[in-house]
Formats: structure tokens, C-alpha cells, sequence
């Protein structure tokens, strides 16, 4: 829609369309394409095709990723006086990202934590627990291993793969891995591998750029988009990586967000993206059968669901994410069941650590450089209201100048 208002921009103000007009431009835009685009989908060619549903799952950060988080705003905020105001916007950004999937993908923060832990590396536990996203995982992988399902994890970082990796291997789970480094002969004998019947495989993480396109995995019924892309369709193939003809079971997409972060802005800049995509091009009906009345009515309930539309800000309990993975309620009540189990176990450590690391354990040397930046930032606030009460003390008590009616005064003069 942004297209449509640009002969306006001119005028110095944001054009507003109201529905009826966005309807009328988009009728007109369907209108000029439909000579040109003649549009299949694979429902139609496979009537039998099981339903796909995706679920967004917000994920609560470890205390150690709030400090650095923070940290990050403020430190990067600083650096950006010295660098261009978009390349600095953009790094803040990406390592907003990284810190979001695992704070390790910063090797400083690794090294503080194993110096502050005194270990030679940190492993076991201590992985998942450092990381809303991985702690997350620990809960739902066991679940789809025990009840059969088989799981296809999505990444745009391949860094965050080899930390994956090593929590894969702590949990002695059987996994493949592709990206972009898989030599193109090795690709076809890790499908075959996974979509074996009986595989001993039932994790296969790839690259959403390297392994979200050609691949036929419908093997798998579970994805689970690890963090977002910022182009959507890159996400929507990578879902149909499992979701294609030839899929048996329902398939389930879970897509993760860490709460109040940077990956919400990523998730609605997507969404906005698709949803100018619904209006264009799905709301047009390009199949040379549907009606005008038919066109009408679901663009109708497009801009009327995208006025609607308000996600929940809470971070979903276990019985929520239990409803959302489970295919039956005899699925649900095992899940609910593992939850009980797992509590118990929990409870009957001898050393029992929460699930996310409190501040408590983040490394001394973090948690001063936080409170070096707060400080800053407190003497910068309290200075800007000190600079601003002086201002206000010198125009209150500046001498009020008389105004002068200089036309008046040239009549007098010319009299």
C-alpha cells in the first residue's frame, strides 16, 4: 500500500486510505494482473493434503540475557556517534538477534561465564539454561521424541547450529545437520537417511536459506522456525519442506519469539510484508474460476482481520504449549503427565537450579559493566532535566520585550 500513496508523499503528510478506498485501488491493481498471472496451489492439485497449523511461542530471556540485552542498547547506542547512523542501526540489530537465540554466540560472554563458573566449558544443563529459546526446546523435544514425531528445526545462524549441536549430544539425541557447507552429493544421502522408515533419526536442523528450498522431507510432521527470517516467504518455504504432497499427518509449525524484544519487530515487518501479499495476489483469486462476489468477500475479510489483529503478549505455561503441539487428547494428557514427571525430578536434585539462570549467576565482570552504563545513563538524564530547568529559569525570568506594531510606527513617522 505503501506504493499507492507514494505520487502523495509530497504533501508532508501520511495518507490514510480508509477501507473502501484500499478496496477500490486493490480491485483496480487485480484487475491489471489477471491477464498475466494465472495461479495454482498444491491443495488443489492434492485434494488429501493434511492441514498445516503454525503457532507463535514467546519465550521469557535469562536473566543473563536481559543484562547483556540492555547492555547492548546502551553500548551500541554510544559506538553509534562513531559510525553511520544505518551500518550501526543494522549491527544493533544482529547482535540483538544472536543474543535472543543464545548468549554464547558472543564468545566474551562464554569465556566470563566459564570463568565465573570455573569450568573449562560450559555444557550439560547449563546450556538450555542460559537461553529462553533452548529452555524452551528441553520442554517440547521430549515430548514429540516419546509420542513418535519427527522434528525439522529451522536457524539463520549457523553458529547457533554448533551450540545446538552440543545440546543435542548432552541429551544423546540422534540428529543431521544441513547448511550451507553440505557438499551437494552429501545432501541426498542425509534425506535419505531421515526419511527412511524406522530411521533412528527424529531431529534433522538446517539452515532456513541452505535447506528451506528443493528439499522434500514430509517424513517429518513437526517445524520449528527457530528464529525468523526477515523475508516471510523464506519461512513459508522452509515450513513446506514438511508440508507437501506426500505428508500423511497433520503438520505443526512453531515459531519462536523471545518476548519484549527485537524479534517482535522482525515478526511484524513479516507479517505486514504478507499481508500486502494477501491483498494482491491471494485476495485476486488468479485461478480463472473464482467470482467477483467470491474476490470480494475474502478481501473483505482480510482488511477486516488485519484491523483485528492483536497478538498475546504472555509467555504461554506448559499446559498452553501442550494444547499446541499435541494431535489428540491422548497426546495432551502424556504431555501433561511429562510435565508432572519432569517437576518431580526437578524437585528431588540435590542441587536444584532453576530453569533459567538468575542474576545471581551472571559473571561479576557483566554485571558491573551494566552498572557502569546505568550510572552513565542516569548522569546523562539527570543533566539534560538540569539543563532544562535552566531553560525554563531563563526564559521565566528574561525581561519581557514590548512588542512593537512596526506599521503603526512607520504611519507615525510618515504623518
Amino acid at each position: 500500500m505503501v506504493w499507492f500513496n507514494a505520487p502523495f508523499a509530497s504533501t508532508g503528510e501520511k495518507l490514510e486510505l480508509n477501507q473502501e478506498e484500499t478496496m477500490i485501488i486493490i480491485r483496480r491493481l487485480h484487475k491489471v494482473l489477471r491477464p498475466f498471472l494465472l495461479r495454482r496451489l498444491k491443495k488443489e492439485v492434492e485434494s488429501q493434503l493434511p492441514e498445516k497449523t503454525e503457532y507463535v511461542i514467546k519465550c521469557d530471556m535469562s536473566a543473563l540475557q536481559r543484562v547483556v540485552y540492555k547492555h547492548l542498547q546502551k553500548g551500541l547506542l554510544i559506538d553509534s556517534k562513531h559510525v553511520q547512523g544505518g551500518r550501526a542501526l543494522m549491527n544493533t540489530v544482529i547482535h540483538l538477534r544472536k543474543l535472543c537465540n543464545h548468549p554464547f554466540l558472543f564468545h566474551s560472554v562464554e569465556d566470563e561465564c566459564q570463568s565465573f563458573w570455573k569450568v573449562k566449558e560450559v555444557s550439560g544443563k547449563d546450556l538450555y539454561r542460559v537461553s529462553g529459546k533452548f529452555e524452551l526446546l528441553d520442554r517440547i523435544l521430549p515430548k514429540l521424541k516419546a509420542t513418535g514425531h519427527r522434528v525439522l528445526i529451522f536457524c539463520q545462524m549457523t553458529q547457533l547450529m554448533n551450540i545446538m549441536e552440543d545440546y543435542f549430544k548432552y541429551r544423546y539425541w540422534k540428529y543431521l545437520r544441513l547448511d550451507g557447507s553440505t557438499k551437494h552429493e552429501d545432501r541426498g544421502n542425509l534425506l535419505k537417511e531421515f526419511n527412511t522408515p524406522g530411521s533412528e533419526y527424529f531431529l534433522f536442523m538446517l539452515s532456513t536459506r541452505a535447506g528451506g528450498l528443493g528439499l522434500n522431507l514430509q517424513s517429518a510432521d513437526t517445524v520449528i522456525l527457530f528464529d525468523s527470517d526477515w523475508n516471510p516467504h523464506q519461512d513459508m518455504q522452509a515450513q513446506d519442506r514438511a508440508h507437501r504432497i506426500g505428508q500423511t499427518r497433520e503438520v505443526r509449525v512453531l515459531r519462536l519469539i523471545t518476548a519484549n524484544s527485537v524479534e517482535e519487530k522482525i515478526l511484524a515487518a513479516a507479517r505486514f510484508k504478507l499481508n500486502v501479499d494477501e491483498k494482491v495476489i491471494q485476495a485476486g483469486k488468479f485461478d480463472q474460476r473464482s467470482t467477483g462476489a467470491e474476490r470480494q468477500k475474502i478481501l473483505e475479510e482480510i482488511i477486516q482481520a488485519e484491523n483485528d489483529d492483536n497478538d498475546e503478549d504472555e509467555v504461554p505455561d506448559d499446559e498452553v504449549i501442550n494444547q499446541m503441539i499435541a494431535r489428540s487428547e491422548q497426546e495432551f494428557d502424556t504431555f501433561q503427565q511429562m510435565d508432572i514427571d519432569r517437576r518431580r525430578a526437578e524437585a528431588m536434585e540435590c542441587r536444584r537450579k532453576p530453569r533459567l539462570i538468575e542474576e545471581n549467576e551472571i559473571p561479576t565482570s557483566i554485571i558491573e559493566q551494566h552498572r557502569k552504563f546505568t550510572e552513565n545513563e542516569d548522569k546523562e538524564k539527570e543533566g539534560k532535566e538540569k539543563q532544562t530547568q535552566a531553560l525554563e529559569f531563563s526564559e521565566t525570568g528574561r525581561r519581557k520585550r514590548k512588542d512593537v506594531n512596526y506599521s503603526q510606527a512607520r504611519k507615525k513617522i510618515f504623518v
